[in-house]
């Protein structure tokens, strides 16, 4: 259906104030800040040119800071492509368990990444951690190293956290454009004799290219914006040796110097990446085009190259070995070694968590004995009753489940009704606002921090209930959005069309009739922004953070107690395990109907 622009704006114009308010206002706003001179206390005191980015240049870590960002960004990139590949093949494939390992990768994609750093920071302790423990048992030390206080160890620490924590996303985008992947061109395959390699080198590789360039923008955005994993594992020592432009800006900003301007001229040069890559991301969603852009022609060429060579140094005889063991032994040995290596990757993303628990129920000195001990010695069942005496974890989930219910409302208010008319009609604009969207999905808030702690200061609105929830809802509008827009245009039109019949107008179609038949995706959506707004943590840290008057979030109290003298990591394991596990539970029920959301356009 077609109408005009006039009538859409009741439809889309919430969702357009709300990017603007929240989203450009801000940016716009770090911007004229980082040509501002600014005091301790973020005031300007008159008009600065550009002598904030002339101080930023000057700056001794600058060098060190600028290279970590492109081997953090790089090296958890490449890895967790390369990895979620193979995970990925295996998840497409059935065998006994598989989805208890699908389950097993959930768990670190739900639990909220300043949880799962905090009990990484306790795994990689010096003295007493358990990788220490671990890796001495096995020989491969002979004394503990301190992986994120010694600094030739700590960024590379971070760098493998950051990789083991995007790994279960990564796996799952690749997973949705596998999943799509029509089986019959398989088929096809098999009759023409084709081989697992052949397969995957002809039919696999080309059709999931598009999925390959969408997975690898969306993974680049998500590491680049992996602020908790750095912040909670090594923010606490001195110095920038395993700093990224991001969590250095924060520092500029907020703790060592104190000086926002410097903080948003580091801040602009963050969003200036990001709109490359949105500017990728653009192209690569919309249609084929990623085949005519050169990253699509590029990865085209790659991919090429390494077959050809792949294929030159086989040679025939390991054809004949690998056609023979497939025909013979691996129809053996497939039912015990596909459930096995399952197996040990559950065990590997579920290990965190499985100290998490057991570490719950140790006592301080036994957290803190050398060498670690697996299983507690004598079982602190009381930890789970202590804790509520210990931490204000009442006042924290009654925070966190307040601001993340508000906004999921205000989300769902907002984007559903632009979902639904975008998807059921043709007008002028539909294009630049679903783009609008789209951009607003990978600017996270992270890169526009100075420009939103400087507009909710201007309203007012710091350590107040109405001003998190509003930038959370603008936030999350953009996989709402996307995943209704998609739904509502799955449906059969003479659904619709009947209605229109029987006299209803858009609103009462939309509320009696579509919304019951999408309700799968509604219910994703919801459960979906709830979890994303209960682990969101920078915004937070930075707008809603006075404990002295009970305005903390649940991630942010339980990092704010870690890296005191003795961290009580007894307690935070059980706050922690407490904010989860429902939470898990939650992510787990809309797992089959999020894989479909991932490629159109939704991310974490």
């Amino acid at each position: 259906m077609r109408h005009h622009t006039w009538r859409s704006l009741a439809w889309i114009s919430p969702s357009v104030l709300l990017i603007i308010a929240v989203i450009t206002l801000p940016a716009l706003r770090m911007v004229w800040t980082s040509l501002q001179l600014t005091d301790e206390t973020g005031v300007s005191h008159g008009f600065a040119g550009l002598a904030n980015y002339e101080r930023l240049l000057a700056e001794p870590a600058l060098v060190n800071v600028l290279s970590n960002t492109v081997v953090w960004v790089l090296l958890v990139v490449g890895v967790s492509i390369v990895v979620a590949l193979g995970l990925a093949q295996l998840l497409n494939k059935r065998f006994f368990g598989r989805r208890l390992v699908r389950w097993a990768l959930i768990v670190p994609w739900a639990t909220s990444l300043v949880m799962t750093s905090t009990v990484w920071r306790y795994m990689l302790e010096g003295g007493n951690g358990i990788v220490n423990r671990f890796l001495m048992d096995l020989g491969v030390i002979s004394a503990p190293i301190g992986w994120y206080q010694d600094p030739r160890y700590a960024f590379w620490s971070v760098v493998a956290v950051g990789i083991v924590v995007t790994i279960p996303f990564t796996t799952y985008v690749l997973l949705a454009g596998l999943q799509a992947i029509d089986q019959q061109v398989y088929e096809a395959g098999k009759l023409d004799g084709a081989g697992p390699w052949k397969t995957y080198r002809y039919i696999t590789l080309p059709l999931l290219r598009p999925a390959l360039v969408i997975a690898t923008i969306l993974v680049t955005i998500y590491v680049f914006n992996s602020f908790p994993v750095i912040w909670v594992i090594t923010g606490s020592n001195p110095g920038n040796f395993s700093d990224i432009t991001l969590t250095w800006a924060y520092k500029i900003a907020f703790q060592q110097q104190l000086n926002t301007g410097e903080g948003a001229a580091l801040s602009v040069f963050n969003v200036l990446i990001l709109i490359v890559v949105v500017l990728l991301y653009l192209r690569a969603v919309n249609g084929d085009r990623e085949r005519k852009s050169w990253l699509g022609r590029t990865w085209t060429a790659l991919t090429d190259r390494l077959g050809e060579r792949w294929s030159r140094s086989a040679g025939p005889a390991p054809v004949k070995v690998s056609s023979r063991v497939r025909r013979k032994v691996w129809p053996r040995v497939r039912p015990v070694a596909l459930p096995l290596v399952g197996l040990v990757v559950a065990a590997f993303f579920l290990a965190p968590y499985a100290v998490m628990f057991l570490s719950s129920f140790k006592d301080g000195a036994e957290l803190y004995a050398v060498p670690a001990t697996y299983l507690p010695q004598h079982w602190e069942w009381s930890n789970w009753a202590n804790v509520w005496d210990v931490l204000p974890l009442t006042m924290l989930l009654r925070n966190s489940l307040i601001i993340a219910a508000a906004s999921t409302a205000l989300v769902l208010v907002i984007a559903v009704p632009a979902a639904y008319y975008t998807a059921r009609n043709r007008f002028t604009g539909r294009t630049g606002f679903l783009n609008l969207v789209l951009i607003t999905q990978v600017l996270a808030p992270v890169a526009l921090v100075v420009g939103i702690y400087q507009e909710v200061i201007y309203v007012d609105g710091v350590n107040q209930y109405w001003a998190i929830v509003v930038v959370n809802a603008a936030f999350n509008l953009a996989f709402v959005t996307w995943i209704m827009n998609g739904q509502f245009a799955g449906v059969d039109v003479a659904i619709e069309e009947a209605a229109m019949m029987e006299g209803l107008g858009p609103m009462r179609r939309m509320l009696r009739i579509m919304l019951p038949v999408v309700r799968p995706g509604l219910v994703t959506a919801l459960v979906f922004t709830f979890i994303q707004v209960w682990n969101e943590f920078v915004i937070s840290l930075t707008v809603f953070n006075d404990p002295t008057h009970d305005r903390v979030t649940l991630p942010v109290g339980i990092q704010q107690l870690v890296g005191l003298n003795q961290t009580n990591y007894q307690y935070l394991f059980v706050a922690s395990l407490i904010a989860t596990v429902p939470v898990v539970v939650l992510f787990i029920t809309i797992e089959r109907h999020l894989v479909g959301g991932l490629t159109a356009g939704s991310v974490k």
